[in-house]
């Protein structure tokens, strides 16, 4: 038996959220939207919450065509038709072409459980005494500079100052995406699928709940450190989601400017999904 639990929330009212997600009783999978500066351009008129969303579809279709595909194989996958979806109508040579992280979970018949991270998403799974906790550094290893001066104290109440920095540190990192020694996202390749980090586990070797999160909800544990990874798996399984999402906004508006936090984003689209699995029939 298969119990999941999934909340996602825009980080503003005004923009779309560029978070998706998509279950099917032996799937589950996360996908972040990157945004850039509209005045950069992207060669795309669909944008970063299409993106995320019409790769998610397309995981979703590959899995139930072939359920016993690996995630990097139905990543891949979804990447090629999603470039497929839109490549008669955007640049998709372009270097800022819309992109997301991904976090995946799939459960086969054989009661393995495989899982997949790429980019910034993360994983965390009962994984006998210890949890296990994945999300990948790469993004955060590239463009120190620029994301430092993003992060200066008093950059974020000037609104002129911080745009342009912004935009430096997305400059930076287009020149390191999908590129070796840089970092990896889905994008327009479908060899992105293969540089993912991945690994299985025998579901009934060990606490049989595993959690997705996008790296806006993450910040949770991560940058505020309101709970441990143990402690946010309890609050998913008791409280719920929704309830992650509540303690996670309040904490953003006790902090706008991000005097006590820095971070690149003030407010950020986030999502955390829940699942539980049992033999129970």
């Amino acid at each position: 038996m298969l119990e999941f639990r999934v909340a996602t929330d825009p980080g503003s009212p005004d923009k779309p959220n560029e978070d998706a997600f998509a279950i099917l009783p032996t799937l589950a999978v996360v996908a972040d939207g990157a945004t850039s500066p509209p005045h950069l351009g992207d060669g795309c008129f669909h944008g970063p919450a299409w993106y995320a969303q019409t790769l998610v579809g397309f995981v979703a279709a590959a899995h139930l065509s072939r359920p016993a595909a690996e995630p990097t194989d139905l990543l891949a996958e979804a990447i090629e038709r999603t470039t497929q979806a839109h490549s008669g109508t955007c640049d998709i040579s372009h270097p800022g072409s819309p992109s997301a992280t991904v976090a995946m979970l799939t459960l086969s018949p054989d009661g393995i459980a495989r899982w997949l991270v790429l980019g910034d998403c993360t994983l965390v799974a009962d994984a006998g005494p210890d949890l296990l906790v994945v999300s990948d550094d790469r993004l955060s290893n590239t463009s120190h500079a620029e994301r430092a001066a993003v992060k200066e104290p008093g950059v974020a109440s000037d609104s002129a100052e911080y745009a342009r920095r912004i935009d430096a540190l997305v400059l930076a990192q287009r020149a390191h995406r999908n590129r070796p020694g840089g970092f990896w996202v889905a994008a327009t390749d479908p060899q992105a699928g293969s540089e993912s980090l991945t690994g299985s586990m025998a579901a009934d070797a060990v606490g049989r709940r595993a959690a997705l999160f996008t790296d806006g909800a993450s910040r949770i544990v991560d940058l505020y450190g309101i709970h441990s990874w143990p402690t946010a798996l309890k609050v998913l399984d008791s409280a719920g989601p929704c309830d992650l999402l509540r303690q996670l906004r309040t904490a953003e508006t006790r902090d706008q400017v991000a005097d006590s936090f820095p971070r690149v984003k003030m407010r950020d689209d986030a999502t955390a999904l829940l699942c539980n699995w049992s033999d129970d029939a």
